[in-house]
């Protein structure tokens, strides 16, 4: 088995090449899901970090390379968080964003505060043991309504980043690439894999 080999445990085409792009630097053999025949694992922990474990597990399970996984989601202080670990599904279930937007909207009051989460797990083997390790990223903001934007996706056109006039919608995308929350937890991935490399890849 090729060592220096990383599993990114998506098929999502945005997310694939934003962790290609920050691991580059390692020098590693990066591949995906594509690549492989995976079963992919039911999501159905209660929290974005055990779901991020439980779809790199899965992957490393079956594949045995290292994996990595991540799950995000939208948060509101004025509903204790919600919809947070099930924003996608909240959005579905509204039947669009566009509609989301609108009814978390009619939900608030004053207080507009939110984030974006992002936890990414990292599952390897080492000295026989399976161990995993979880990075995350927070990137705080308020809430706007109605929408701006035509960039990114999902609940973007309705955040406004801390430090900034526009939404993460209206943003180029080099910098909101730089900036969001799981680019604040990959920053914390590659730090770890660049102090511990040789721990994990001693392999050609």
């Amino acid at each position: 088995m090729n060592k220096r080999k990383i599993l990114i445990a998506s098929t999502n085409k945005n997310k694939l090449s934003q962790i290609k792009e920050k691991l580059f630097p390692l020098g590693l053999d990066i591949v995906s899901m594509s690549d492989f025949h995976i079963v992919e694992p039911e999501e159905n922990g209660k929290s974005y970090s055990e779901n991020a474990i439980i779809k790199a597990e899965n992957a490393f399970l079956q594949t045995k390379i290292p994996s990595i996984a991540d799950d995000s989601g939208f948060e509101l202080d004025y509903l204790n968080g919600f919809p947070g670990v099930v924003s996608a599904r909240f959005a579905k279930a509204c039947g669009g964003y566009e509609k989301t937007f609108e009814i978390l909207s009619k939900c608030l009051a004053s207080n507009k505060n939110a984030r974006f989460r992002t936890f990414v797990a990292f599952v390897y083997e080492k000295d026989g043991k399976i161990i995993k390790e979880v990075f995350e990223g927070n990137l705080a903001g308020n809430f706007v309504f109605p929408p701006r934007g035509s960039n990114g996706f999902g609940y973007c056109p309705c955040f406004q980043p801390d430090g900034y006039n526009q939404t993460m919608a209206e943003i180029s995308d080099d910098l909101r690439e730089k900036i969001n929350h799981r680019a604040i937890a990959l920053d914390k991935l590659y730090e770890f894999l660049k102090k511990q490399y040789e721990n994990f890849y001693t392999g050609s």
